[in-house]
C-alpha cells in the first residue's frame, strides 16, 4: 500500500508498513538490509550532520581522497548499494542556508552514484545531549520552531530547485517529538506540512521523556486526523502485535521501528520455529553475515548491535554488585571490548555465548573451534601475524 502525494499534477508513492528508524551506529548498510529481508518497507540511514554532507560533497568535487573523512561524512560515499531502496537520508542541523546546500549535495552524490535517495529528513527530534550542544533535533524543534521551519522551507527549496526528473526527486520529511502542550505540537506539525514535508514522523513521547515512559499513541492520533500528508509513528513498537495494534488505534500510514528491531530483527515474523526467532545467538550469526558482505564503517557499529541483540540475556541487574566469576556479566563487558575487530572474532563471540549457554550453535558457526575468552581476543594478533608470514613468503 501506498499514499499518494501530489504536486504540480506529478503524484509520488510513499510507502506504507514498517519504517527503520534513523539510529546513529545502528542503522548502517548491514542493518538496513538485514532489516529489509525481515519486513521492513522503509529504512533511515544513520544521521548526518549537515555540515559533514559538505565537506564530504568538497572533498568528491576536489578530487580529493575521500578517505580522510571522518565516519560520517564518509557515510555518503560508502553506506549503500543498488539494493539499498527505498532509503531515506537523514541529516541534522540548525542554519537553513546550510541545510539548503547539504540536501542539494546529498541529491547530487546519490545521483552519481546511481542510486538517486528516495527521501531527505530533518531531524527535529533527537533528545541527546549532542542536539542540546548542537541546537538541533528536539532542542530545535522547541526552542526555535521558526527556525526549524525555515530549515524545512529551505530543504524543499533545494529539492524543487533540482534539475532532475520530478519522481527521481526524494521526499522531504522531518521527524519530531511531541511538545509539552499538544496543541502546541499540532500547531508546528502544521507548519511542517505548509512549508513542504511530504511525510512527518512523530516519536509519541517529549524530549525530556527520551526512550522511556508510556508512549502518547492518543497525540499521534489528533496528529494523523489534523494533517493531509502521510504520518507514521514511532515509540514502543517491539512486535508484529505492536505494529497492528498502533496502526489500528491511531490510523497510522505506518509505524517506526528501533529499539524493537536493535534487539530482535525477526520481532515482525509470526511463523517458524519461536525459539529460534529470539535466541540472541541465531541473531548475531545471521546480523554477521550481513556485514561480511556489506562492512560496517567501523566495528564500533558491530559490537553496538552485539549489545542490543544479548541485553535481554547478558546485561546484569544495575542494583546487584556484578560478579565476573559468572560468565554472562564477563561476555557482556567483553562485548566492547576495542581488540574486537574483525568478524572472525566476533564470530567466535558469538558461538563461545552458546557453549556457555548449552544452546545450539548457529549453523553457520558450527565448522569453528570452541573458542574461549583468551584465544578471541588473541585473535586479531593471530591473524595479523599469519598475514605478515604470507607476506614473507612473497618476498621470498
Amino acid at each position: 500500500l501506498h499514499a499518494m502525494v501530489s504536486k504540480n499534477n506529478d503524484v509520488m508513492k510513499v510507502p506504507s508498513g514498517v519504517y527503520l528508524a534513523p539510529m546513529v551506529r545502528g542503522s548502517e548498510l548491514a542493518f538496513r538490509m538485514l532489516a529489509r529481508k525481515h519486513g521492513v518497507s522503509q529504512c533511515y540511514s544513520p544521521m548526518i550532520r549537515a555540515k559533514d554532507v559538505l565537506n564530504a560533497y568538497d572533498h568528491w568535487k576536489n578530487g580529493t581522497n575521500v578517505s580522510t573523512l571522518n565516519e560520517e561524512a564518509k557515510m555518503c560515499f560508502y553506506d549503500t548499494c543498488p539494493q539499498d531502496r527505498p532509503l531515506v537520508v537523514q541529516i541534522c542541523g540548525r542554519c537553513p542556508e546550510q541545510i539548503e546546500s547539504a540536501t542539494k549535495a546529498l541529491i547530487e552524490i546519490y545521483e552519481h552514484r546511481g542510486n538517486p535517495l528516495d527521501g531527505i529528513d530533518l531531524n527535529l527530534g533527537c533528545p541527546q545531549e549532542c542536539a542540546d550542544v548542537g541546537r538541533f533535533g528536539a532542542f530545535l524543534a522547541e526552542r526555535e520552531p521558526d527556525v526549524a521551519i525555515e530549515c524545512i522551507k529551505a530543504m524543499r527549496r533545494a529539492i524543487d530547485d533540482t534539475k532532475i526528473d520530478f519522481k527521481s526527486k526524494p521526499l522531504l520529511s522531518a521527524k519530531i517529538r511531541l511538545l509539552d502542550e499538544d496543541i502546541a505540537t499540532l500547531k508546528f506539525a502544521q507548519k511542517l506540512q505548509v512549508s513542504g514535508c511530504d511525510l512527518l514522523t512523530v516519536h509519541c513521547r517529549g524530549r525530556t521523556d527520551k526512550h522511556n515512559g508510556e508512549a502518547r499513541f492518543d497525540t499521534g492520533a489528533t496528529l494523523i486526523k489534523a494533517l493531509d500528508i502521510p504520518v507514521i509513528i514511532n515509540g514502543s513498537i517491539l512486535s508484529s502485535s505492536d505494529v497492528e495494534r498502533v496502526v489500528r488505534e491511531t490510523g497510522a500510514h505506518g509505524v517506526m521501528v528501533a529499539r524493537g528491531f536493535l534487539e530482535n530483527h525477526r520481532m515482525l515474523q509470526k511463523e517458524g520455529n519461536e525459539k529460534e526467532r529470539i535466541d540472541p545467538a541465531a541473531l548475531a550469526a545471521e546480523y554477521l553475515d550481513f556485514a561480511e558482505k556489506y562492512p560496517p564503517p567501523s566495528p564500533l557499529y558491530i559490537r553496538r548491535h552485539f549489545r542490543w541483540m544479548f541485553r535481554g540475556e547478558l546485561q546484569p541487574d544495575s542494583s546487584d554488585k556484578i560478579d565476573f566469576k559468572d560468565w554472562r556479566p564477563r561476555l557482556w563487558t567483553f562485548l566492547v571490548r576495542p581488540y574486537l575487530e574483525t568478524i572472525d572474532q566476533f564470530r567466535q563471540v558469538v558461538h563461545l555465548y552458546a557453549t556457555l549457554n548449552a544452546s545450539t550453535i548457529p549453523p553457520s558457526l558450527a565448522h569453528l573451534p570452541e573458542p574461549s575468552f583468551k584465544s578471541i581476543r588473541n585473535g586479531k594478533k593471530r591473524k595479523a601475524a599469519a598475514l605478515d608470514e604470507s607476506s614473507d613468503g612473497v618476498k621470498n
